[in-house]
């Protein structure tokens, strides 16, 4: 599931992982988390294929694990999970029958309508928030994720041409319209709207990821290693708070090093990646890269290996493998 807000991307990859490590508990609070900022969005996840997969997946772990407990160990039904789920899908049908006047409420009702794929009725209502505020960039991103749905591009890119010049001041806003401007390839672009973003908050290590990792796509790695050095330092594990996680920093910062050629502070960027989340898989790749380049072969396959155990489709990691596995 693709979402133009990064810190809702955040929030969904986190209760990813938490479901694949069947870990209920956590994934409830990030759940809550998400109900309580985006309870317009909420049950698009609830009914997501990715979700329902992974949730079935993950009762059927707990299925498993509660055959070998007693009857006075099993867990009752009605679970965080399923309470949360029953609680958005009756916001939801609250919000369907209200009569909007605000431009916030057509946007939530907007959204409810395009979760029954209602598409058209929502489009009206986003068209209906623009109308009381032509600068809401969550109308315009939610009206370009409807004509997506609806798979009309060409609608959904001029929406997004709107968003990308729409002058927002927010620095929430700032920070969504320069993830809008990356995905549109208009780095330069995105960096000035990260950088007018800082201005209100130097310190926000939200912007100094996003604005670090954009300049690794502008080349400019040396300033890329300085701003996620000042990012990885302001970093807080809160989730209101930070939407990315540490072990991406530390990714980042190991890729830009590898292109200045500095591959002992690289691998060591890439270890304190691994350190934090071994699952990290993409970090894999990178230092097989570097052991590749310094003919260390074993080594080099050893982690192109372990990449393709979590993603086995990666083309360009098979053919490393394959390379390695000649050259050995």
């Amino acid at each position: 599931m693709d979402f133009n807000d990064p810190a809702l991307e955040h929030l969904v990859n986190k209760i990813t992982i938490a479901l694949q490590e069947n870990n209920r508990e956590e994934a409830a609070r990030y759940m809550d988390i998400i109900i309580e900022e985006y309870p317009e969005v909420a049950n698009i996840l609830m009914n997501s294929i990715e979700f329902q997969t992974l949730m079935a997946e993950n009762e059927e772990m707990a299925e498993n694990e509660s055959k070998a407990l007693t009857d006075e160990d099993i867990i009752k039904p009605g679970n965080t999970m399923e309470i949360d789920e029953q609680r958005v899908i009756d916001d939801m049908n609250a919000m369907l029958e209200v009569e909007p006047t605000t431009a916030q409420e057509y946007i939530q009702k907007g959204t409810v309508l395009t979760i029954t794929e209602q598409f058209e009725d929502a489009i009206d209502c986003f068209n209906k928030a623009l109308e009381l505020d032509p600068n809401n960039l969550s109308a315009l991103i939610s009206k370009g994720n409807t004509y997506e749905l609806m798979e009309n591009y060409e609608e959904a890119s001029k929406v997004y041409d709107v968003v990308m010049d729409t002058e927002v001041s927010d620095i929430y806003d700032l920070m969504s319209k320069g993830y809008v401007l990356e995905n549109h390839q208009r780095f330069d672009d995105a960096l000035k709207t990260y950088n007018q973003a800082l201005k209100t908050d130097k310190n926000n290590s939200n912007i100094l990821f996003l604005k670090g990792s954009c300049l690794i796509k502008l080349q400019k790695h040396q300033e890329a290693v300085d701003t996620l050095d000042e990012c990885i330092e302001r970093y807080s594990d809160n989730p209101y708070e930070t939407i990315f996680e540490l072990e991406n920093a530390y990714h980042n910062k190991g890729v830009a090093l590898h292109a200045l050629e500095e591959d002992d502070e690289a691998l060591e960027a890439f270890s304190l990646a691994l350190g934090i989340n071994p699952n990290y898989h993409y970090t894999y790749y990178e230092i097989g890269i570097i052991q590749e380049a310094r003919e260390k072969y074993e080594s080099a396959l050893k982690n192109y290996e372990k990449f393709l155990e979590f993603d086995n489709t990666d083309s360009e990691v098979v053919e490393s493998k394959e390379r390695v596995e000649k050259l050995i």
